[in-house]
């Protein structure tokens, strides 16, 4: 890649983030009584108390219906995280917004190393730029919630275990156990990862032939399990507290509560994440769905390919059962994939002799669908004023309802 397309690349990657920045909502417009207000509530108690307000949290969580429609205190890698985040900067919304965009910013980070490392430079450079400009991660990069967090984690660990599998390494194979422990202290929806890693590891095991001992999907799933048990049971003090509060964060996720909002607007068909990303980033979910039914139809199986498109199909299954969970943030990681798969198909499209040239259509292209992707951003979430990315609100702001 011309060196100069770098610059470029890294320029817009940067204005994407400071865009971010400047569009952080003031103190007064956080929804203080939703979701961002209790995270913030935890934060703050944690750093003002310490470790010993957990009890306290989880026995709140416990006792008070309504506070079991936010979020719960199990979260307790984000909680950590934020109370010393509090610990640095101001104890604001403000800053604890700030605490997603700096985990952003690590995301995109992380998304360039590991592409670098599987697929090359410039495809590198690619996906991370038309990373930068989606929506989905600019607006949660701005907001007072777990889910960048939460984004940032499930990159790492889907990363460090394809980077495993590549070469398997005892010290990789620790380094990604460790973050995925760290993931479902973030959020619990991480646990959904285990049924992902034991079915590639069979696919990779036998439809690919590849030689590696089963010990090490035993050490996935006991691993953390043992490390997660051991961290509840010391800070939330004693085995019958973390019963208590599992009980109640799994009645929330498979019972009846739930909250009004929860019921009119996070329900909904199966492919409603797919509409979310098609109001969200047209262009890109379409070359993401072209290139998936173009390798399903070549039986173009290369493993890596392979492995994301297993991952994007399976958390999509599995997140479509969940009934209260059809809000496409809570699915952000998928939009890894759909970049990834974009700049992969537009290769193909333009496939060539020449690479330098090749690589110019792409660039062009991907710059193309950066400007339309941060204009999307610009209308939807700073003209438009939308909150929350939820169906009812895309679906008002691009006038197909009223």
């Amino acid at each position: 890649m011309n060196p100069l397309f770098r610059v470029v690349i890294i320029c817009l990657i940067l204005f994407s983030v400071l865009s971010v920045y400047v569009t952080i909502p003031t103190e007064e417009n956080f929804a203080k009584t939703a979701d961002e207000g209790y995270y913030f509530i935890f934060a703050s108690l944690v750093n003002e108390g310490g470790v010993s307000q957990f009890p306290f949290l989880a026995k709140t969580y416990i006792d008070n219906k309504e506070a079991r429609l936010f979020p719960t205190p199990l979260r307790i890698g984000h909680i950590l995280s934020t109370a010393l985040w509090f610990k640095l900067f101001p104890n604001t919304l403000v800053s604890l917004a700030q605490f997603s965009l700096f985990c952003f910013i690590l995301f995109l980070v992380v998304s360039f190393y590991f592409a670098r490392r599987n697929f090359n430079r410039d495809v590198a450079y690619l996906f991370t730029l038309l990373l930068s400009s989606s929506p989905l991660m600019m607006v949660m990069g701005r907001r007072a919630l777990s889910e960048m967090h939460g984004n940032l984690l499930w990159a790492l660990v889907i990363w460090l275990f394809l980077d495993f599998l590549r070469k398997e390494n005892k010290i990789k194979y620790f380094i990604f156990l460790l973050a995925y422990s760290y993931s479902i202290t973030v959020r619990e929806s991480s646990i959904a990862l285990l049924l992902f890693f034991a079915l590639f590891f069979f696919i990779h095991k036998y439809a690919y032939k590849k030689s590696i001992s089963g010990a090490y999907l035993l050490g996935i799933a006991f691993v953390p399990l043992f490390l997660l048990s051991t961290a509840y049971v010391i800070l939330f003090q004693g085995v019958g507290n973390v019963l208590r509060i599992v009980g109640a964060t799994l009645n929330v996720h498979f019972g009846i509560q739930t909250s009004t909002y929860a019921l009119l607007f996070c329900t909904g068909p199966w492919y409603r994440y797919i509409v979310d990303y098609l109001l969200l980033s047209p262009v890109t979910t379409l070359l993401f769905t072209g290139y998936f039914c173009y390798t399903t139809l070549i039986r173009n199986f290369e493993w890596k390919t392979t492995y994301f498109m297993i991952y994007f199909t399976l958390v999509f299954i599995i997140f479509s059962f969940f009934r209260y969970s059809k809000v496409v943030r809570f699915v952000i990681n998928l939009d890894m994939v759909i970049a990834l798969f974009s700049v992969k198909l537009l290769y193909e499209l333009f496939r060539q002799k020449d690479e330098q040239r090749q690589t110019y259509f792409v660039f062009v292209t991907i710059v193309a669908l950066f400007i339309i992707n941060y204009l999307s951003f610009i209308d939807l979430f700073c003209i438009k004023g939308i909150y929350d990315p939820i169906s009812h609100n895309l679906l008002s702001a691009r006038k197909f309802i009223p």
